[in-house]
C-alpha cells in the first residue's frame, strides 16, 4: 500500500473513531436515562459495555467500506449513504423480537430504548465518515 492510500486510510478510520466515540457516548446517555426513566430492568448483564461495542465497530467497519468504495467508484460518498442508511434501516429490526439473543424474554420498552441508538450510530457514522474524513 502506498504512503498516500495509508494516510487516506488512517484519516478516514480517525474520522470513523471519532465518531463511533460520539455515538457510544449519546447512546450510553440514552440508556441510562430510559433504563432509570422508565424503570427497565431484565437487561441482560454486560449490556452497557454491548452497547458501546455496537455503537463503536459497525461505524469502523463502515470507515473501511468507506475507503474502498472511495478508491474505486466516482460517486463512493452517494454509494456508501445509500448502504449504511440501508443497513441502519435493516439493523432495527431484532429490536421488535420477543426474545433476546440469549432467549429470554425482552424486557419492556426495548424498541424504545433501541431503536433510537440504531440511528444515532447508523447517521452519526455516516455523518463522521463522509464529512470528516
Amino acid at each position: 500500500m502506498s504512503q498516500i492510500n495509508s494516510k487516506s486510510i488512517l484519516k478516514v478510520l480517525k474520522a470513523a473513531s471519532q465518531g463511533g466515540l460520539i455515538a457510544a457516548g449519546i447512546n450510553i446517555s440514552w440508556l441510562f436515562i430510559l433504563e432509570y426513566s422508565f424503570k427497565i430492568t431484565g437487561l441482560p448483564n454486560g449490556f452497557p459495555i454491548a452497547v458501546v461495542i455496537s455503537s463503536i465497530l459497525p461505524i469502523l467497519i463502515g470507515a473501511i467500506v468507506y475507503f474502498f468504495l472511495q478508491k474505486n467508484f466516482t460517486e463512493a460518498n452517494r454509494l456508501f449513504i445509500f448502504i449504511g442508511a440501508s443497513f441502519t434501516a435493516l439493523s432495527m429490526f431484532p429490536s421488535f423480537a420477543a426474545t433476546l439473543p440469549d432467549g429470554t424474554p425482552t424486557p419492556e420498552h426495548f424498541a424504545l430504548l433501541t431503536i433510537p441508538m440504531h440511528f444515532v450510530a447508523g447517521f452519526v457514522g455516516l455523518f463522521y465518515i463522509t464529512q470528516r474524513s
